[in-house]
């Protein structure tokens, strides 16, 4: 299955007839760093765009821009060039707008599960006895219940990123950025993850963009994947993934699946030798 230009834009034709909006739309973005008084130019002409209610994963080299585009996107930085429209607006003021799960949890040691999963809501001046009423709904549905009053060093490295995940879904968004959120756990709690992920997703029906190293975590949780070049990173492709909803871990092994992840490794090296 070779992934080419004309695939690709048969393939974004095809996903513009399932889908009609684009919650995510960015056109030639480009991040420039001032490095020690030099002109870094970390990405440059990037197009890349989310329907609503799409789950859509990016990889690519270590150092591409992976992690700045989702950074600009949530509006902790800005770029340099190019437009980004969130729900089809111009989005200057975009800091607050987005659900932003970054790589580490970031539970804070002294707070419980149920405070760590309020602490969001408490910053945007819900009170704690709103705010944890609202996260007490959700917590059977985050495999949480009965650990609300456990410490963060009582958890398993999957039961924190759950926490961390609640937190990023109370701040009710229409869109979550997810950084590379599995990166820590062992390939059992990981392949655990992704089934409950997957059926949260579906519950919420969320638009979820996602950056992973892991070819196979991109494929098997996601509807579309990019891949990016290295740096300065831009899209080299998308490829839609085919496979059928819902997911089961059995998949991997399914022609389909290994045919797409070869195409989708043989990119990144490409990338990464280049």
């Amino acid at each position: 299955m070779a992934i080419s230009q004309q695939h690709n834009e048969a393939m974004a034709s095809q996903s513009e007839q399932i889908h009609e909006t684009r919650i995510i739309d960015v056109v030639g973005l480009g991040k420039v760093f001032d490095q020690n008084g030099q002109p870094l130019t970390v990405m440059e002409r990037v197009n890349f765009h989310a329907y609503e209610g799409e789950f859509v994963s990016i990889i690519g080299p270590s150092g591409c821009g992976k992690s700045t585009l989702l950074n600009i996107i949530a509006g902790l930085d800005d770029q340099t060039e190019g437009s980004l429209k969130l729900r089809g607006e111009e989005a200057s003021d975009r800091l607050g707008t987005v659900g932003y799960m970054q790589q580490k949890d970031l539970l804070l040691p002294w707070r419980s599960v149920l405070d760590n999963a309020i602490f969001g809501l408490e910053l945007q001046g819900v009170s704690k006895r709103e705010a944890r009423d609202r996260a007490s709904v959700l917590m059977e549905q985050f495999g949480l219940d009965g650990f609300e009053s456990e410490y963060p060093s009582a958890l398993s490295g999957g039961m924190r990123q759950r926490v961390a995940f609640l937190r990023t879904v109370l701040a009710d968004q229409q869109m979550f950025l997810l950084d590379e959120p599995f990166g820590a756990l062992d390939a059992l709690n990981r392949s655990q993850i992704h089934e409950w992920l997957l059926g949260l997703w579906e519950r919420l029906n969320k638009t979820i963009v996602m950056v992973t190293h892991d070819v196979d975590e991109a494929i098997f949780l996601s509807d579309r994947v990019y891949v990016m070049s290295a740096r300065p990173g831009t899209m080299r492709l998308v490829a839609n993934v085919d496979l059928p909803r819902p997911r089961y871990l059995e998949m991997v092994t399914s022609e389909g699946f290994v045919e797409l992840k070869t195409e989708l490794l043989s990119a990144i090296r490409r990338e990464s030798a280049s």
